[in-house]
């Protein structure tokens, strides 16, 4: 079952309970007021989340995404990914953006969760079914 947790503009966040996972879906534009206050909602939901099913994984689309400011990239690899995995989460799936620019700061987001070496395991698909499927075989171990 899917539920419906949070929407800001340009962002819903979501909870599927057959999986389970909290999915984050980008459409257009989320100022950084927008992200920040979603990805901090995230953090919280993962608490929650962890607490109820034991485990979860996080899968965003960002294939209708468009352009991150640079300065949210970076604070979600400083901030964000640190707070959820001691929350609790250990798997990101990431559905690649359609747009070249939001293509970019996927990119520069994963050389730099590469470089940081976090033991949040992060993974970049193409499709929601392969993202899914991961999230899906990550959490049966």
């Amino acid at each position: 079952m899917i539920t419906r947790l949070h929407t800001v503009e340009g962002i819903t966040l979501d909870f599927d309970s057959s999986v389970p996972y909290l999915l984050a879906t980008y459409t257009g534009y989320a100022t950084s007021q927008d992200f920040r206050s979603h990805c901090e909602f995230g953090i919280t939901c993962v608490r929650q989340k962890v607490a109820e099913h034991g485990k979860v994984a996080w899968l965003t689309d960002l294939r209708k995404s468009e352009i991150f400011m640079e300065d949210d990239v970076k604070w979600t690899n400083e901030y964000w990914n640190v707070q959820v995995y001691e929350s609790g989460l250990r798997y990101f799936a990431l559905v690649m953006a359609e747009n070249i620019f939001a293509a970019m700061n996927v990119e520069e987001f994963m050389e730099e969760h590469k470089r940081r070496k976090e033991p949040l395991v992060i993974k970049l698909f193409s499709d929601m079914e392969s993202a899914a499927a991961w999230c899906r075989e990550m959490l049966a171990v």
